[in-house]
């Protein structure tokens, strides 16, 4: 089970952090709200949602016996958390080897941060602490913190919706 659990997490960890790196590169260079809101939804929920659905689906068709509402929450959540490990290994990856594609990541949001910082008249202090969280949050410690907590939250919430709705119907007792 382990296996498997490594294998769909890594396929669709693979898609999410190539999606991330898609989102990433776009949103340098042009700013759509609507598109940016459908890697978003896609990355992180409709992707990693597949992979929960498809590896639950599997493991119920594999075993009917031993498949209990219980046990799927928490394989699908190890699967979720494979894929965001995928994708905080992407992330770190850049942040080690491409410093300057994560610099100009950096730059973009922080120019957006005082633009926006100047249009709601916030004060240099304020706008410093806004630079120093980009910063930040551009770190490999922080983006593997971020995604593995999302990608937990992720996983037990598809997961028990998933195992919910997959769960092997029992028959009505008659009297």
């Amino acid at each position: 089970m382990s296996k498997k659990i490594l294998i769909y997490g890594l396929a669709f960890g693979s898609a999410c952090g190539a999606l991330n790196y898609i989102y990433t590169a776009s949103a340098i260079y042009k700013d759509s709200s609507m598109m940016n809101l459908f890697f978003i939804l896609l990355e992180l929920i409709i992707i990693p949602g597949i992979g929960i659905f498809l590896f639950l689906k599997s493991f119920r068709d594999q075993k009917p016996e031993e498949f209990t509402v219980g046990k799927a929450v928490f394989l699908g959540f190890f699967v979720s958390i494979m894929i965001g490990c995928s994708v905080s290994l992407l992330i770190s990856y850049f942040i080690q080897f491409k410093p300057a594609f994560i610099n100009e990541l950096i730059n973009y949001r922080i120019n957006n941060a005082k633009s926006k910082g100047a249009e709601l008249h916030k004060s240099q202090e304020e706008i410093n602490n806004m630079i120093a969280n980009i910063k930040f949050a551009y770190t490999t410690s922080q983006q593997f913190i971020s995604q593995l907590f999302a990608s937990a939250a992720r996983g037990l919430f598809l997961s028990a919706i998933f195992a919910y709705i997959l769960q092997p119907k029992k028959p009505k007792v008659t009297n």
